[in-house]
């Protein structure tokens, strides 16, 4: 199979599991998640290794399982009035960690943890796509939003090279191009528009759901393959037999799932 095609294939399939931890329960949607948590982390501290960083062991690992706790069993005021004592407790203990351990460097080791909390918690909005909907509506939006995610990421990888004379940012990803961030947007609103008939949401308002699924899961695309740059490897980890890892499946997700969230509560509300 072809090394792209067979990335795409692997994309899917895990998509496939979060798909049917969120059909089971939220305990199976939890249990899925701290799978993933964990082997998330083993991918990153990996991935900080190559430039001699080392993230605190534990902490990030068990300020996400209680955030993805949190997410998978409360939700309104209760879940906030959680949420943010873990998050500021994870802060400061990275911090607290690093003077008591004299982990050096203090800076990137007290940062890299920080960052790999923030990492783990915007990843965790996925579980929170739900909250406004009833359990079909909540199924049709969780469908469609992965949809959109990877169509948006294939089109982009397939088509963007043929019109590949100008670079999206060719010091972080030299394979992505203008035209293939146009093309993503294009193929990532398509599947948008099959809300209007699953939620009865307007067309201009699946229009704008499509336009912020594509600019944040390119944001976190290259904001992941930023890091990789830096680090000096091409994969987050050989998870997949030399087709990148965990992150470098999810990295689309990152940071479209909490605009996501936020854009469908303006939505509700307005």
């Amino acid at each position: 199979m072809n090394n792209k095609y067979l990335r795409y294939f692997l994309g899917f399939l895990l998509l496939v599991l979060i798909l049917i931890a969120f059909y089971f329960s939220g305990r199976i949607l939890f249990l899925v998640s701290a799978f993933f948590i964990i082997i998330t982390m083993m991918e990153y501290r990996k991935m900080m290794k190559n430039k001699d960083i080392y993230p605190h062991k534990f902490l990030p690992e068990i300020v996400g399982i209680l955030c993805a706790y949190v997410f998978s069993f409360t939700k309104g005021i209760e879940e906030h009035s959680i949420i943010t004592p873990i998050l500021i407790g994870g802060v400061v203990f990275s911090f607290v960690l690093t003077v008591l351990r004299n982990k050096k460097p203090y800076i990137m080791t007290s940062l890299s943890t920080i960052a790999a909390i923030l990492l783990i918690f915007c990843g965790l909005y996925i579980i929170k796509l739900t909250y406004y909907f009833n359990e079909n509506s909540a199924w049709y939006v969780i469908c469609v939003y992965f949809a959109a995610v990877l169509m948006g990421d294939y089109a982009a990888s397939i088509l963007g090279p043929k019109f590949n004379k100008y670079k999206l940012s060719s010091e972080i990803s030299p394979d992505k191009t203008i035209a293939g961030s146009f093309f993503n947007l294009i193929f990532t609103c398509l599947p948008c528009f099959l809300l209007v008939k699953f939620i009865d949401l307007s067309i201009i308002k699946c229009l704008f759901l499509g336009i912020i699924i594509s600019i944040f899961s390119q944001l976190g695309d290259l904001t992941i393959s930023s890091f990789k740059r830096d680090l000096d490897i091409k994969h987050s980890s050989n998870l997949f037999m030399g087709y990148g890892g965990i992150l470098d499946r999810m990295d689309s997700f990152l940071f479209s799932a909490p605009a996501v969230y936020y854009y469908l509560f303006l939505v509700s509300v307005v």
